[in-house]
């Protein structure tokens, strides 16, 4: 039952893993978010083999986690009890109150879109479809898209439905394209004019040029946006929405690969691959998926030159969204990426 614990605190929430990887606005949001509950002893918890939308942590009082020779005690203000109680899916033990116990709780899904954004979003990228300096403003934009590696492995069966989606915009100098901080429900190209990026309280950035995009990393990684567009002059813009964007391009964006694919692909003398996962250093000790590397989706891009370019990259799905963000920015970055599509029921190995 919901108790009515005093609430955390900042600095308390950032004692517990993984909170204190996310950005300062993001623990403020996972504050308000948090659920607090009180248990009697002897109250089931958690049930081996169950599956929850929720992280529970241990405030105070003791858990039992295990059964028999297994069975360990957990005691709230511990080392151990900084890690959430259910961090695997399905559960992997039994646990119980063996006193009177307080916990909290974070819906899994807010926290996973929390950690995308802090680690994948805090460089703001803007990928150019300008092929020369010489071209002009009102040149073939929409050719220029296409032959982009975002556009490029769109099957032809939705191109002409996803021409159709597109809507265009009259823009005047000094409108605010996006918002940073706002929810992302478009994919945005300049057609016309220039546009300015800037981040609250730093000096501005990139100016977008035409044929410049931007906004395809909010969709994908369901993130807010990552910084505040404007435009500097009069324009045009061509703008995809959420729904046509999430149904027609997100998939080539983010192409899976199976297990047998990826042995057909790389067996009998093929392409080497490297299996990655995208996950904090600790998530990844708690558990991961054999011969996998451990590469946080945060570092990808301070890490791409030292990846080998003839190398197929393979991105387990434990991050959720993360794992998905990050085949998208290393297929952006010029690398070969799949979304590993593991059968589910395989469990991972701890460290």
């Amino acid at each position: 039952m919901i108790s009515s614990i005093a609430r955390l605190s900042l600095e308390q929430l950032r004692c517990f893993n993984p909170f204190d990887f996310l950005t300062h606005a993001y623990q403020q949001q996972v504050l308000d978010s948090l659920q607090y509950l009180t248990y009697a002893p002897g109250t089931p918890l958690l049930q081996r083999g169950q599956r929850s939308l929720a992280l529970y942590y241990l405030l105070s009082g003791t858990v039992a986690r295990g059964e028999g020779s297994a069975r360990i005690l957990i005691h709230g203000g511990t080392p151990e009890a900084i890690q959430a109680l259910n961090q695997e899916q399905p559960h992997l033990f039994n646990v119980t109150a063996e006193s009177e116990v307080r916990l909290f709780s974070i819906e899994r899904g807010l926290l996973d879109r929390l950690l995308s954004w802090s680690q994948g979003g805090a460089s703001y990228q803007v990928q150019s479809l300008a092929e020369s300096e010489e071209q002009e403003e009102d040149g073939d934009w929409l050719g220029k898209l296409l032959a982009t590696p975002l556009f490029g492995r769109l099957a032809p069966s939705h191109l002409q439905t996803l021409l159709a989606r597109f809507e265009y915009l009259t823009v005047r100098a000094g409108d605010s394209v996006v918002r940073y901080g706002e929810p992302g429900e478009h994919f945005y190209v300049l057609k016309r004019g220039r546009a300015q990026v800037s981040l609250p309280g730093a000096e501005a950035g990139a100016v977008l040029e035409v044929g410049d995009f931007f906004g395809e990393e909010a969709l994908v990684s369901g993130a807010v946006r990552s910084a505040n567009v404007t435009m500097l002059e009069d324009g045009e813009l061509a703008r995809l929405a959420r729904e046509p964007f999430v149904e027609l391009v997100r998939p080539s964006l983010i192409p899976q690969i199976s297990s047998r694919q990826l042995e057909q692909l790389t067996g009998f003398g093929g392409r080497a691959y490297l299996l990655l996962d995208v996950r904090l250093p600790l998530e990844y000790r708690q558990g991961h998926h054999p011969g996998s590397l451990n590469l946080p989706v945060s570092r990808l891009r301070g890490q791409a030159d030292s990846l080998a370019r003839d190398t197929v990259y393979v991105v387990t799905d434990e991050g959720g969204i993360r794992s998905e963000l990050a085949v998208h920015l290393l297929n952006q970055l010029g690398f070969e990426a799949y979304l590993l599509d593991e059968q589910p029921g395989q469990p991972p190995v701890a460290a």
